[in-house]
């Protein structure tokens, strides 16, 4: 059996070194941390995991809590799976695991979190929704528990770590960049209005709108599942003489897309797409919808990261909000319809 003493010296490096390298000692830079994992992978070490919790108190375990299962669509977004992946990873890399928190209502959820915390399952949580009313964050709030919000910052700023980007400024950036491509009758779409980023992200359109000089016109909601509001929707696109959509993220967007196909609408000729995430679905089918990426890997290292400065702390009060910065992807599904430019871009220019 391989153990710390062999590890030490394929690394070069003394015991204690190795012993501080798997506690993730803040004092061991990162090139000796390099080094001995290398070591401990050559080698096939598997460190003792009840000795470590022993020694450290520390179930080297992270909860990550998805939002409730309300919608039907919400696990098909593909945001959730790829900061899961991301999550996983930086966890791995700082010798954590992760376990998963998800229901179908907020009650569930909660039993789910109460559990994991009363049997000692995790160290900390990371909460992937922000609710100004949540019961969940209120818990974690009472037992004074380790956790961070992947989401807009939603009251308690000076008792909680949030991760976020700016949605509002994205909006404010989606009609501007469709502004200066000609348009003017703009509309925003979500499938949800009570959600925190469509709300960020609308009022971030309605405030772009507004300074300049645009109708402000209401959230357009989109359900697919119900025929009333789906006649809602194409009748305010016509009437308005819509030119272009902001849309609260690429599944919708491509559902709103075949949903156009039926009225005869083609995205962009006659009838041009703005959205968010810069998902797999943004280059899934014909056009590549023009999208905001918004970093998901740099959402998901970040909270990794800053949770496990608030476990390592405990003593110590967390309160920050942590911007990540997004980036514009365009590629094809807005039209230039100013009066110098009214044919669709160039391919060769488009970001693919």
């Amino acid at each position: 059996m391989v153990t710390i003493k062999d590890v030490a010296a394929k690394a070069g490096v003394n015991p204690s070194t190795v012993s501080r390298v798997l506690k993730d000692n803040a004092s061991i830079s990162s090139k000796t941390k390099e080094r001995v994992k290398k070591a401990m992978e050559e080698l096939g070490y598997v460190p003792n995991v009840a000795a470590q919790m022993l020694a450290s108190g520390l179930t080297q375990n992270i909860g990550v809590i998805f939002p409730p299962l309300v919608l039907p669509d919400r696990l098909s977004e593909p945001f959730f799976m790829e900061i899961l992946s991301t999550l996983t990873n930086e966890a791995k890399e700082h010798g954590f695991t992760v376990s998963i928190a998800t229901s179908m209502s907020s009650e569930e959820l909660l039993e789910q979190v109460k559990l994991m915390h009363l049997q000692k399952r995790v160290d900390g949580f990371i909460v992937l929704y922000s609710d100004q009313k949540d019961p969940i964050r209120e818990y974690l709030l009472k037992y004074k528990l380790p956790f961070v919000v992947v989401g807009a910052a939603n009251g308690y700023e000076n008792e909680i770590t949030y991760i976020d980007n700016d949605n509002q400024l994205m909006g404010k950036s989606a009609i501007d960049y469709l502004y200066k491509k000609g348009h003017k009758s703009i509309q925003f779409v979500t499938d949800d209005l009570n959600s925190e980023v469509s709300e960020e992200r609308y009022l971030g359109y309605f405030k772009g709108a507004r300074k300049l000089g645009l109708n402000q016109k209401p959230a357009l909601l989109f359900d697919r599942g119900n025929p009333q509001v789906l006649e809602e929707f194409i009748n305010r696109v016509k009437e308005e003489e819509t030119t272009a959509l902001i849309v609260i993220g690429d599944t919708v967007s491509v559902r709103v897309m075949q949903f156009l196909s039926f009225y005869k609408l083609k995205v962009p000729d006659d009838i041009s797409i703005m959205t968010f995430n810069n998902s797999l679905f943004s280059h899934l089918i014909h056009p590549y919808l023009s999208t905001f990426d918004i970093n998901v890997n740099n959402l998901g290292r970040t909270s990794v990261r800053r949770l496990i400065d608030i476990i390592k702390s405990p003593d110590k009060v967390f309160s920050e909000t942590i911007i990540v910065p997004f980036t514009l992807e365009e590629r094809e599904s807005v039209r230039d319809i100013s009066k110098n430019n009214n044919r669709l871009p160039a391919k060769q220019n488009m970001v693919q």
